[in-house]
């Protein structure tokens, strides 16, 4: 039997070994994985091929008890072990071609889900995109090809909060900026975003957000920590537009971004 599985994991060491190894337990072969990184976790999408016996309560089972949390599993067959970037990229030929197919591609790609990984939004909504301009005969010169790197974030929404700013996309958080301490007037934060949607502008968003809420807290220095090896802080800083200052101490490096001239968050976000 075959049965595809969606799950989500602990973006930790080790979690998707423990899976893979209780598979291998029971007998379970794993024929294909698809990993979609969100922030502290990690959404699976595996085919497995299971003895002849099997249920898809059993297999449901299974990956629960190997850590694995909003298990959702259906039965399917040899073709879903096509690669997906190259299913998503014959369906939008087929879309471009003929938008009415929109759906059906949509569903022969998505499947009945427990629910869509960031990714996944981000892919439809790009897919659904290219049906409503073949719909309305737009482009009619061929635009420039987008960076290897480029991804939608307009679809991005900020969730704001007295002391977090949630980065996400439909349900999954891609960002998260959040103040820890005030002391005086520093304010002590965090901020990460997830290694699939850096580069993309959410750091520079949840950083000028997260300055906002500091001085909402009455602060003037913003600082942060971050790990020696993270060379993102820099581009990060300079894109938000703020001033600040960065050295490397024995605990990582100490971000410190001067507050003078931003505005409380309230009037950062748009009415």
């Amino acid at each position: 039997m075959f049965y595809r599985v969606r799950t989500r994991l602990a973006d930790t060491p080790g979690a998707l070994a423990r899976l893979a190894q209780q598979c291998g337990d029971a007998g379970v072969n794993i024929l294909a994985l698809q990993i979609y990184p969100e922030l502290g976790a990690v959404t699976d999408d595996l085919v497995v091929e299971t003895p002849e016996h099997w249920t898809a309560a059993a297999v449901v089972d299974l990956v629960s008890g190997a850590g694995g949390d909003e298990v959702s599993v259906v039965p399917c067959a040899t073709h879903d072990l096509v690669d997906q970037p190259t299913a998503w990229l014959h369906a939008a030929q087929e879309v471009l071609a003929e938008p009415d197919t929109l759906p059906a591609a949509l569903t022969g790609l998505l499947g009945p889900r427990v629910s869509w990984s960031a990714t996944e939004q981000v892919r439809a909504t790009a897919l659904t995109e290219i049906a409503e301009r073949a719909r309305s005969g737009v482009p009619s010169e061929p635009a420039p090809p987008a960076p290897a790197s480029a991804a939608r974030t307009d679809v991005v929404e900020y969730e704001v909060t007295e002391r977090a700013v949630l980065a996400k996309i439909g349900v999954h958080v891609v960002g998260a900026a959040r103040l820890l301490a005030v002391r005086e007037d520093a304010v002590e934060a965090g901020l990460e975003v997830a290694p699939a949607w850096r580069r993309l502008g959410i750091g520079r968003q949840l950083l000028r957000q997260l300055c906002g809420l500091a001085v909402a807290q009455g602060g003037t220095e913003l600082v942060m920590l971050a790990q020696p090896n993270e060379d993102g802080v820099v581009q990060v800083l300079a894109a938000s537009g703020l001033r600040g200052r960065i050295r490397l101490t024995e605990e990582g490096l100490s971000v410190h971004v001067n507050l003078a001239g931003v505005r409380p968050i309230g009037q950062l976000l748009p009415r």
